[in-house]
């Protein structure tokens, strides 16, 4: 009897361990959707690269200087996200970031020269950059509490997001203007945000368990 209640107080405790089981899977399953929605709208911007040059009429030179705006917004973002989820928490700002980028995606086609250009990249990167540390951060709290290796599944899915973006940019870039294509990609984001940041806002990020004394 001793080992009887020594087996059924195990499984009990084992049970008690894992109240918030399955709201870690909703926060696993709404942060895949967020690195899979980075590598989509970050290719899906790429592939129409060549268009928003011809509609700004920019040289090889000054796209390329256009173009250090996503870098340069994104590491000035990046150097002040950690401290807004550390003061916000990381899904908050996960949140946030998914819909600027989402929205900042749509704006290049309204530009038309390349100095308006860089302008509007610097805002792309600075979401850019924002989400990719913020959700970063998130994840690492959830595989700290989940006490799995899940990072590379999050990593798959950001690839995942990123051969789709390109592979259905590749494939409506001759049948959708440009405008049309980051505007749907804009829609598409905002709604990803929308649905996957409730479970992220519904629940505070978690915290690792500390073993016992």
């Amino acid at each position: 009897m001793p080992t009887l209640n020594k087996i059924r107080t195990a499984l009990e405790g084992r049970k008690a361990a894992h109240p918030a089981e399955p709201a870690l899977r909703r926060l696993r399953t709404a942060l895949t959707f967020f690195f899979a929605l980075d590598g989509l709208l970050f290719a899906g911007w790429v592939v129409r690269i060549p268009a928003i040059k011809e509609q700004t009429g920019a040289s090889a030179g000054s796209l390329g200087l256009a173009l250090l705006g996503v870098s340069a917004g994104a590491v000035a973002t990046m150097m002040v996200t950690g401290r807004l989820c550390h003061r916000f928490g990381s899904h908050p700002v996960t949140v946030v970031a998914g819909v600027l980028m989402s929205l900042g995606i749509a704006l290049p086609p309204l530009t038309h020269s390349p100095l308006q250009l860089g302008l509007v990249l610097l805002v792309f990167g600075a979401a850019y950059g924002g989400i990719n540390v913020a959700m970063n951060s998130a994840a690492v709290d959830l595989v700290a509490a989940l006490r799995r290796p899940v990072m590379p599944s999050f990593h798959a899915a950001f690839s995942l997001g990123g051969m789709v973006g390109a592979g259905l940019g590749g494939l409506v870039a001759g049948q959708l203007s440009v405008t049309r294509h980051l505007l749907l990609l804009s829609v598409a984001g905002l709604a990803v945000s929308a649905v996957a940041g409730r479970a992220l806002l519904a629940h505070p990020a978690p915290r690792a368990e500390r073993p016992a004394a």
